[in-house]
């Protein structure tokens, strides 16, 4: 063929290439104009075209590398590249090679990978993608993105770089040789979606995201390579055209329609590779069943909808171009590499995961999530147990535009008639269609799913802890009709009754009916043990909160053997390393710090810390909750400097994820100010206070508990630094408020009745001092019990008030009950238990030191 039939023949091929086989002989028609021969070779080409398959995809240098690498050594290996000796070829791309190289200039030990233009590959072209990819680089600094450490040009003019060495294996691989649950492997998801927002906030889109590109190490830190194929968005030079047939620089298999149809990359097309990851992560196939082969048919696979992973977890393999599956990969393995049963991988997975696959999946770019952040803020709301944003167009949508639209007004009767009415009202529906479309079955039932766990959802999100405002015993009331309607109308559905219940309870328990709440958790408990045996992770869990109520109630016996238990069970059912034993171990670090164990709590807080940090990263809230309880632990140890370390760090965070005004920041900034009131540093304490109540008031208005928690807090310090009038009002707003709210029978109303004793007490009208503390210890009897430690506190206060009346007789009696109970909770050397001995003693009893006859 001359040059000058080439020329012609050329780009007609192109433009045929691009169309569907099914329009090319019209095109041709049109584009030859009767010219035979033109129309015979292009024919010809494409044929041979269609008949190559997927050899011309491959770069030739790679098809020979292996063959090349067994005729000789590796040339460069021991050669000095600017500061690094080689010692290795590392890995080959397609345009480079990558070379394990050491420091070999002496100023310290150092390995990195180093990049060289391939033999052969190094036209102007090429050298100037390399650049533009150094450039890329340079400009990335981020804990999970490789650093570029260095660059220049080797003697013979080629240019290299050096980057940062990443000893570690592929996401999927590091994910199922550990055998990581679910949650463990969204938490190293949210890692690499939050390494790829960061470089689209820098203008770059990789283009080739993949799991061979997202590393892990053996510590479990996953760092984002190779950026070789990446693009500027910023407009900047370097990015060079490919047009060539096989040229388009993608992996197709994670490719987004788009990129097959050699549109530009946008950001939507890194989102689409994270959501096929997102999807081979929890299923262990890819979505699509991609053979390479003709770009367009691989164009319009992609473009189609996948099955859902619920769905793709339990199937045996097969090529049907829906989801594609190792060979040798099946329900039971993939199951077993999350660490489960191949039916509890398709619960875990229904509902919110298919969800977001789905949405981050769409063919068109403007359907599929926004950016990196958005699909990162889904999954972290789906591990927070909250609604997610990614909605179909069903009566779970529907149900959740209504919240958003009521959130803040909605009350705890409303959600629990919401729930009930809501949950037969789906039932209804999805009765008429299984009954009308039999085999959409499957679907409905995941719909119907989906829909119980916004409801419930929505109930939890009204939970009177944080939104609900009102009377205590309007929402008591409402609270007990919900329950009958949940007997009623779930008694033939265990598991969702269990459910239910346990969110009851532990609405009674922010109310303060513990006794109501209790008696909720262990039917609920009794309930998933009869439906689901006595060895279950709804059963554990149940034991969890069930543990929790007991341990606020004083039963600190009954609560650490529940919690112990829970724990176990958790352990033999997910594993060392799982979200649930997280919790568990945060639930025992609580419960032994009210025991006043504080070296064993701060151990399992540390725990708690360590396995939420490697599960869900840093700046997860569970995590978060997890390093201010460890900040709590070190104050009570004595490490103030540690703790204030640590909730700084916490505040920080907490207010860079979710905001100034979040109830969460309101509990860092009022834990600051505990600690440093226990330091005795009032003034320190005071604006801590402050902010925290500035921010609850502005989230709740004038009434709510954490509100009268903070101002009762503040009281307590002016109380200390003296300014009793100041000091008076804050603290009867905040018993005032606690009535209200909360019903005179609850134990924080007891809190703020020995405040107002103290300033009683200090401004020496003792018998109203006693008659407040009095009230209060009786409280606490009736509501957590003789043996608790704010029981006990009550009593040491009131034994000082008699001493101080010189009713010395009665403040004994008092004292002696005091010490029982705080050398059961704290032993008998710590420092609150010898302040009760030292009382002892000036009311005029025995010493009562360890080793005396009573002991």
């Amino acid at each position: 063929m001359s040059r000058q039939r080439w020329d012609e023949v050329e780009p007609l091929l192109d433009r045929a290439l691009d169309l569907r086989p099914e329009e090319r002989d019209a095109f041709l028609d049109a584009a030859c104009a009767g010219d035979q021969d033109l129309r015979s070779r292009i024919e010809a080409l494409l044929r041979a075209d269609q008949q190559a398959g997927t050899f011309l995809d491959t770069p030739a240098l790679e098809q020979s590398a292996p063959l090349v690498a067994a005729l000789y050594e590796d040339p460069l290996a021991g050669r000095q590249i600017g500061a690094y000796r080689i010692v290795r070829e590392a890995g080959r791309g397609g345009m480079g090679v990558v070379y394990l190289a050491e420091r070999a200039d002496g100023q310290f030990q150092q390995r990195v990978a180093l990049k060289l233009i391939k033999r052969g590959m190094d036209s102007d072209a090429i050298l100037q993608r390399f650049l533009h990819e150094r450039q890329i680089l340079a400009r990335l600094q981020h804990p999970n993105v490789a650093r570029l450490l260095d660059g220049g040009m080797t003697a013979e003019g080629q240019p290299y770089f050096a980057m940062e060495h990443v000893d570690g294996k592929p996401l999927t691989t590091y994910c199922d040789e550990h055998r990581l649950g679910v949650d463990a492997r969204l938490g190293l998801f949210l890692t690499a979606c939050a390494a790829v927002q960061y470089a689209h906030q820098n203008l770059v889109v990789h283009r080739d995201l993949k799991p061979g590109n997202m590393l892990v190490t053996e510590s479990g830190e996953l760092k984002l390579v190779d950026f070789g194929i990446a693009k500027l968005l910023s407009g900047e030079p370097g990015e060079t055209a490919t047009t060539a047939l096989g040229s388009r620089p993608m992996t197709p298999e994670y490719a987004a329609p788009e990129q097959h149809r050699g549109e530009p990359a946008t950001t939507a097309a890194d989102v689409y590779a994270l959501g096929v990851v997102l999807y081979e992560l929890l299923t262990g196939r890819r979505p699509h069943d991609m053979v390479r082969g003709e770009l367009e048919t691989m164009a319009r696979l992609a473009a189609t909808e996948p099955v859902r992973p619920s769905t793709a977890v339990v199937r045996s393999p097969q090529r049907d171009g829906s989801a594609a599956a190792v060979p040798e990969t099946t329900p039971e393995s993939v199951s077993r590499d999350r660490g489960t049963r191949p039916e509890r991988l398709r619960r875990r997975l229904a509902g919110d995961l298919d969800t977001i696959c789905l949405k981050a999946l769409q063919s068109e770019p403007e359907r599929r999530y926004a950016s990196a952040q958005a699909l990162l803020d889904d999954v972290q709301r789906h591990l927070s147990g909250l609604p997610v944003l990614a909605r179909p167009d069903t009566l779970a949508y529907r149900a959740s535009r209504f919240v958003g639209r009521h959130r803040i007004g909605v009350t705890a009767a409303a959600a629990i008639a919401a729930l009930l009415i809501g949950f037969s009202a789906v039932t209804a529906v999805q009765s008429a269609r299984i009954r009308a479309q039999a085999d959409r079955i499957g679907r409905e039932r995941d719909r119907a799913e989906e829909v119980k766990g916004y409801l419930l959802k929505m109930f939890e999100a009204t939970n009177p802890l944080f939104e609900v405002k009102g009377d205590v015993t309007t929402r008591l009331e409402l609270l007990e009709r919900g329950l009958k309607r949940v007997d009623q109308e779930l008694a033939g559905q265990p598991e969702v009754q269990a459910e239910m219940l346990m969110v009851i309870g532990n609405a009674y328990d922010v109310l303060g009916r513990h006794d109501l709440a209790a008696a909720l958790l262990e039917r609920a408990l009794a309930l998933r043990r009869a439906a689901l045996g006595p060895e279950h992770v709804l059963v554990a869990r149940s034991m969890g909160d069930l543990g929790v109520t007991r341990c606020i109630m004083g039963d600190l016996a009954t609560c650490e053997q529940l919690q112990r238990d829970a724990l176990a069970m958790r352990r033999r059912l997910l594993g060392e390393e799982h979200r649930d034993v997280a919790a568990s171990l945060q639930f025992m670090g609580e419960m032994l710090r009210d025991k006043g164990d504080y070296d064993a709590a701060d151990e399992y807080l540390r725990a708690a810390l360590a396995m939420r940090r490697k599960l869900l990263g840093n700046e997860h809230e569970d995590t978060l909750t997890s390093a201010n309880s460890v900040a709590t632990s070190m104050h009570r140890n004595g490490d103030y400097d540690g703790a204030e370390a640590l909730y700084r760090e916490v505040l920080a965070l907490r207010r860079k994820t979710l905001g100034e005004d979040h109830p969460h920041v309101a509990n860092t900034l009022a834990s600051m100010g505990f600690m440093f009131y226990e330091k005795k540093e009032y003034d320190a304490a005071e604006p801590f206070y402050r902010q925290a109540i500035a921010i609850r008031r502005r989230l709740y208005g004038e009434e709510h508990p954490s509100l009268a928690m903070s101002i009762n807090g503040l009281g307590r310090i002016l109380l200390r630094k003296g300014d009793l009038d100041a000091a008076e009002p804050l603290l009867r707003e905040a018993l005032a408020m606690r009535r209200k709210l909360l019903g005179d029978e609850h134990d924080s109303v007891g809190l703020s009745l020995t405040a107002l004793g103290e300033l009683h007490q200090r401004r020496g009208d003792l018998d109203e001092a006693a008659r407040l503390t009095r009230e209060a210890l009786n409280l606490y009897r009736r509501t957590i019990g003789e043996r608790h430690a704010r029981t006990g506190a009550a009593l040491v206060m009131l034994g000082r008030i008699y001493i101080d009346q010189g009713r010395r007789g009665d403040a004994l009696p008092l004292l002696r009950e005091a010490l029982e109970i705080r050398r059961a909770i704290y032993g008998p050397t710590h420092h609150l238990t010898r302040e009760v001995e030292d009382l002892l003693g000036e009311a005029g009893g025995p010493p009562e030191r360890q080793g005396s006859s009573k002991e």
